[in-house]
C-alpha cells in the first residue's frame, strides 16, 4: 500500500501532463494484474481522502464562521463602549490617522481609531471644578478642611514650603491627597514648563521605563500618555498608567492649571509584563507671586492612585507620604536646571496653551 501512496502522490504533484498520464497508464496496468485488489484499495483510498477532505473543510468552515462571528462580538463590544462613533466615522478617523502615520502599525491605529474623545478627553468644566477644589488649600491658615462633598481633609504634614492633607477613599483603608508647595528660586513657567516634556522627563526621572503620548484630540488638546514605571519597591511588579491629561494657563487670573486621570486606551491593553493602575487622578494649580517667567510661585497638587498592592494598608500610605516630598524635591531640582537652560520659555508657547496637554505629576 505504501507504494500505491507514493504513486498516487506523483500522480497529483506532477506538473507535467505527460508525466500524469504515464503514471496514470501505470496504475491501470498493475490494476488488471492484480485482479481488481488494487481498484477496490483505490476506491477505498479515495473514499477516505474524500471523507477526510469533506471534514478538513467543515472544520474550516467552522472555524472561520467563529471568527466571523467573534468579529462581529468585537464590534458590537465596541458599539457599546463607543456608541457615538459609527462606522463611517471609525473609518474616517483610521484613513486620517493611516495618513498621519504611514509607517504606523495596523493594530496601533485600529486602537486609535475606536477611541471615543467624546467620552474621554478633559473639558473645560472638568479643569474649572478641579481648580475650584484647589484654590482653598493657598490658604496657609488651613489645618483640618472639610470641603463641599463633605469630606474631611486631615493636615499630616507642616512645613512652611511644604504642607500635606490626606483624606480616606470611601470603601478603601487608602488615602488622597493634597499638597501645598512653594518656591522662590524658580519661575512658574518652568515648573509648568517641565511637566509637559514626555522626553526630558526621561532624563531626569531614573523610574520611567516608557513614556510616549499615544494620542491628540484637536478640539481640546487633551492628551493619551502610556507610563510604565519601575515600582519603588524592586522585588514586586511594575506599574503602567494610561491616562489622559490637559493643561491650561489663565491669563487673566495668573493660574496655570494641569490635570489627569486613568482612561482605558484599545491601542494599550492589559499585559502580563506590568500592573495597571486603573484608579489615578492628578490635578495641579500653580500661582506666580508676580509673573509666570519671574522667580516664586506657589503651588496646590491633589493625588490618588490605587497601586494594586496586596499589602497592609498602612504601609502603602506610609510609602506614599515618603515618595511624595521626595517626588516633588526632585521635580522641583529637574525644573531649575530646566530654568538655567536658554530658550526654556519658548519651548511649549504656553501662551497659546488653552489647549495645551497636561501631565501625569506622580
Amino acid at each position: 500500500m505504501s507504494n500505491f501512496k507514493v504513486m498516487l502522490h506523483r500522480i497529483f504533484s506532477s506538473t507535467s501532463r505527460r508525466s500524469q498520464e504515464q503514471l496514470l497508464a501505470k496504475l491501470q496496468t498493475v490494476a488488471k494484474l492484480t485482479g481488481g485488489v488494487w481498484s477496490k484499495s483505490c476506491v477505498r483510498l479515495f473514499n477516505d481522502k474524500l471523507a477526510a477532505m469533506k471534514n478538513i473543510g467543515l472544520q474550516c468552515n467552522v472555524i472561520a464562521a467563529h471568527r466571523i462571528r467573534r468579529s462581529g462580538q468585537i464590534l458590537r463590544l465596541y458599539h457599546t463602549l463607543y456608541g457615538k462613533t459609527s462606522p463611517v466615522q471609525f473609518f474616517r478617523k483610521l484613513g486620517e490617522l493611516m495618513k498621519k502615520n504611514p509607517e504606523g502599525k495596523m493594530f496601533f491605529l485600529l486602537g486609535a481609531a475606536f477611541f471615543d474623545w467624546n467620552e474621554n478627553r478633559v473639558s473645560d468644566p472638568d479643569l474649572n471644578r478641579a481648580a475650584d477644589e484647589l484654590k482653598a488649600f493657598f490658604d496657609l491658615k488651613i489645618t483640618d478642611y472639610h470641603d463641599k462633598q463633605g469630606e474631611t481633609w486631615e493636615k499630616v504634614h507642616d512645613e512652611d514650603h511644604f504642607k500635606l492633607w490626606r483624606c480616606p477613599v470611601a470603601g478603601s483603608s487608602l488615602y488622597k491627597y493634597k499638597v501645598f508647595g512653594s518656591y522662590k528660586d524658580i519661575p512658574a513657567r518652568a515648573f509648568f514648563n517641565i511637566q509637559l516634556d514626555l522626553e526630558y522627563r526621561k532624563t531626569w526621572d531614573s523610574h520611567v521605563v516608557r513614556l510616549e503620548k499615544i494620542e491628540e484630540d484637536e478640539e481640546t488638546g487633551s492628551e493619551v500618555i502610556y507610563w510604565a514605571t519601575q515600582f519603588p519597591l524592586g522585588f514586586l511588579y511594575n506599574r503602567d498608567y494610561v491616562y489622559v491629561r490637559r493643561s491650561k494657563i489663565d491669563q487673566k487670573n495668573n493660574l496655570m492649571m494641569l490635570t489627569a486621570k486613568s482612561v482605558d486606551h484599545p491601542s494599550f491593553p492589559v499585559t502580563k509584563d506590568y500592573i495597571r493602575v486603573g484608579q489615578y487622578t492628578s490635578n495641579m494649580l500653580i500661582r506666580p507671586h508676580r509673573s509666570f517667567d519671574e522667580n516664586g510661585f506657589d503651588y496646590v497638587m491633589s493625588y490618588y492612585d490605587d497601586p494594586q498592592l496586596y499589602v497592609p494598608t498602612w504601609a502603602i500610605n506610609k510609602m506614599t507620604l515618603s515618595s511624595l516630598p521626595s517626588f516633588l524635591e526632585t521635580l522641583h531640582k529637574a525644573a531649575r536646571q530646566l530654568s538655567h537652560t536658554k530658550g526654556y520659555i519658548s519651548r511649549f508657547h504656553p501662551e497659546d496653551s488653552e489647549k495645551t496637554g497636561t501631565v501625569h505629576s506622580c
